[in-house]
């Protein structure tokens, strides 16, 4: 039996859109948070995440465990106050949306 993949495109974010949250935060529900209360790798986890790919290929991507990109993620959550990886991106498109509207 074979089972489809539905391929979704490989970047959901272009490099300006990743530029303008480094240098804008996050916009969470009620604030701004920064992004740049992470760390190096934590941040290359973050893009990675928003670009949507899966713990496993982040792993990959980065030459680390799948364990390691798992407690990345935890530092990232606590430090940015959110609880998933969908609330990661939301944040990231608000931000990206707030940006867009304001011009």
């Amino acid at each position: 039996m074979k089972t489809h993949e539905i391929r979704e495109p490989a970047v959901l974010m272009t490099e300006n859109e990743r530029m303008q949250i480094d240098a804008n935060g996050i916009t969470a529900r009620d604030s701004v948070v920064p992004i740049n209360c992470l760390s190096k790798r934590e941040l290359q986890v973050a893009h990675k995440i928003m670009e949507g790919r899966s713990n496993k290929v982040i792993a990959s991507e980065l030459f680390i465990s799948e364990r390691t990109v798992k407690f990345h993620c935890a530092n990232i959550y606590k430090k940015l106050n959110i609880s998933s990886r969908s609330a990661l991106i939301a944040g990231c498109f608000r931000t990206l949306y707030h940006e867009a509207v304001s011009l």
